[in-house]
């Protein structure tokens, strides 16, 4: 009955919580603590919130699957049937076994913020389980934060400027989600773009979900290829499932869309390389800040197409390693890993390379 370990501090569950209302939190603490029998939690900080206008919203095509690396994996479809938009504050997961105990709860890795009148929006949480509780997963429960919210307009729209290209399963298993984005818009231009994959064509069962959110701002114009590749899953089953996706659906989040003045420029190149292993495209090479400003975040992109009809066949990006800021002149290392679809022979491919720096 004496302390082993200090423990750590925890923020649990900052949103709102109702009068009256439970909702999980999760503590990892990555160390060995010799001795360890029990442990106490104690709340420290606890503020009355600020008083706000609360919406609702419902969930459907809902499960929970424990993958082969001991995660639940919950994907569900979020619903605002109201005729009023709300913004979902925040999102919590948790899984339950058949007593109705709790075992494990996360953050959600995608959901949606802005939800309209009448609109869906997918929602995927990866849930880390204590080991060998896997098999005692039975259910699981959704704990939000739903506010009453008005999100302004959309400057673009999925359908007219977002591209599906391909999908395709990689050597290890992995889901790729092949397609590009396009700014119609005469300002710089940031989003976030989320997919959901449906078991069948009527959409009554999400399989998965996944995001991708613009590192930099889009400039008039320019379309940018993606690779949805964070997949949970259609990750994790090493591609056994892959053929079951029979729809996809893509939506873009009001709440990370903003048109901004603020300057994406392409940086220079140099000691390029570029080589093919195992199903995957290596490039490495510098890049140089030739600006007369500094960066505070730049992208290299990779781009791979088919040699005879110019159609793009694989792309990745990769964030530049900038701390603070890159001064002009400064060279900054690059490596980015392409994940390629089965079977295609490098021979017929054509390569490129970019790079952008943000300039506030």
């Amino acid at each position: 009955n004496q302390p082993a370990d200090q423990g750590e501090d925890v923020s649990a569950y900052t949103l709102d919580l109702q009068p009256g209302h439970q909702a999980p939190f999760s503590a990892w603490i990555d160390r060995d603590i010799p001795g360890l029998d029990h442990f106490l939690v104690q709340v420290d900080d606890c503020v009355l919130a600020e008083s706000e206008t609360h919406g609702q919203v419902s969930t459907r095509a809902g499960r929970v699957v424990v993958d082969k690396d001991g995660r639940a994996q919950v994907t569900a479809e979020l619903v605002n049937a109201s005729s009023t938009p709300v913004l979902v504050n925040g999102m919590m997961a948790a899984v339950y076994d058949s007593s109705g105990a709790l075992i494990a709860a996360q953050d959600a890795d995608v959901t949606p913020r802005y939800l309209g009148p009448n609109e869906s929006a997918p929602l995927r949480a990866s849930i880390y389980l204590p080991p060998g509780t896997g098999p005692q997963v039975q259910s699981y429960q959704l704990f939000m934060d739903v506010l009453a919210g008005q999100p302004a307009a959309l400057p673009l729209n999925a359908a007219r400027n977002v591209q599906i290209l391909a999908h395709y399963v990689d050597a290890k298993g992995h889901f790729h989600l092949l397609g590009q984005i396009t700014n119609p818009t005469s300002g710089g231009l940031m989003t976030a773009l989320q997919a959901t994959i449906y078991t069948d064509p009527s959409r009554s069962q999400v399989m998965d979900a996944a995001q991708m959110t613009t590192w930099l701002p889009l400039m008039p114009g320019e379309t940018l290829p993606f690779d949805l590749s964070d997949w949970g899953l259609l990750n994790d089953s090493q591609g056994s499932t892959a053929g079951q996706a029979a729809s996809i659906s893509l939506r873009l989040e009001p709440f990370l869309t903003w048109t901004t003045s603020a300057n994406a420029r392409p940086l220079a190149l140099s000691n390029e390389t570029t080589s093919f292993q195992d199903g995957l495209a290596l490039f490495s090479g510098q890049t140089t800040n030739n600006s007369a400003n500094g960066i505070t975040s730049g992208l290299a992109t990779a781009v791979l197409r088919d040699k005879l009809t110019g159609q793009i066949v694989a792309a990745d990006s990769a964030p530049l390693a900038i701390i603070d800021s890159a001064a002009p002149g400064q060279v900054i290392h690059y490596s980015i890993t392409v994940a390629l679809p089965p079977n295609t022979d490098p021979a017929n491919l054509v390569t490129g390379i970019s790079a952008r720096g943000y300039q506030p």
